[in-house]
């Protein structure tokens, strides 16, 4: 795809024209970022706050009526619930069982297992369960 970027003069508004044959999920994801920019989680950690930017997020779960999220290193609590949570976040995140929530960008590899369901290796070494029920969607999400 052929990306052009004009400078405008300052105090002109700012637009973005896509020119596309079909709109798939790519464009999608493309007009949501322009609209909406890159959101940012508070999370809580050791009575701290820290912002998190959804992007670094690699998963988020439900844990004793509790919601996590789990970046390269570091896990935090958040206020929201879990559904709450998959509500406000993007085109990169998909249910892959009850209580997790998943950064499709963050899988590195993922493989068959038992009992109809995956197994998701993540870039920071992390294993993640896709529950038989979210399989369909996860696979169509990756294309496969």
């Amino acid at each position: 795809m052929k990306v052009t970027v004009n400078k405008i003069p300052e105090g002109s508004p700012e637009n973005a024209v896509i020119n596309a044959v079909n709109i798939d999920d790519n464009i999608s994801a493309a007009v949501s970022l322009l609209e909406n920019g890159e959101r940012t989680l508070v999370g809580y950690k050791d009575g701290d706050k820290f912002l998190i930017k959804e992007p670094a997020v690699y998963y988020a779960e439900a844990v004793d009526e509790k919601c996590f999220v789990y970046t390269k290193d570091s896990c935090y609590e958040l206020k929201q619930k879990l559904y709450e949570l998959e509500a406000m976040l993007d085109f990169r995140f998909v249910r892959v069982s009850k209580s997790m929530v998943l950064n499709i960008k963050k899988i590195k590899s993922v493989k068959t297992a038992e009992n109809a369901r995956m197994n998701a290796a993540l870039l920071n070494g992390e294993q993640v369960v896709i529950s038989r029920s979210y399989v369909k969607d996860l696979k169509k999400r990756l294309g496969l």
